[in-house]
């Protein structure tokens, strides 16, 4: 896979400052994938959308009930992803645990927990993302959803391998 230093303008912050560089190098699809994270927990959505293709296919498996959990085309649907998103969820934790490159796609092991916020019923999720990234943008996006809500929570787990 090929290597290549992150130093794109896409990658670049507010104003063109530019963001911290990534300390050693990723193949660039995950660099990419990294880079959304990123931008997300920055709550910097046009960054966030600067990574996507106008493109993209961004699908959500889960539950029926999370209105989240659809298929949204474009970077139109992305922002309304992300306002559905906004609307329904308030988190207190997030975080991409274990992340796995293969060619053009990298999927990502996560979780996160917080609260709905029409009921301010906790929630606890793990989750597994797939990104397609061509040409230095994500092309296609699917997340398969685990939810638990309220006094539910998920099964322990480690989360790497052999890990105390």
């Amino acid at each position: 896979m090929e290597q290549k230093r992150i130093d794109a303008p896409c990658l670049h912050g507010a104003q063109g400052e530019p963001r911290q560089a990534i300390p050693i190098e990723y193949p660039m699809p995950l660099a990419i994938a990294k880079a959304v994270y990123d931008r997300f927990t920055d709550n910097d959505i046009d960054g966030f959308l600067s990574l996507c293709s106008p493109a993209i296919q961004w699908v959500v498996n889960g539950p029926a009930s999370l209105e989240r959990c659809r298929t949204f085309h474009g970077i139109e649907g992305v922002r309304e992803f992300l306002a559905i998103l906004n609307r329904t969820c308030l988190f207190t934790a997030f975080a991409p645990r274990e992340f796995i490159a293969d060619r053009d796609q990298v999927v990502v092991l996560g979780e996160e927990e917080g609260h709905e916020a029409s009921s301010n019923e906790p929630f606890r999720n793990r989750w597994a993302h797939v990104f397609t990234i061509r040409d230095g943008r994500v092309v296609a996006f699917r997340e398969f959803l685990c939810h638990w809500h309220g006094s539910e929570s998920p099964p322990p787990m480690k989360w790497s391998p052999g890990a105390d």
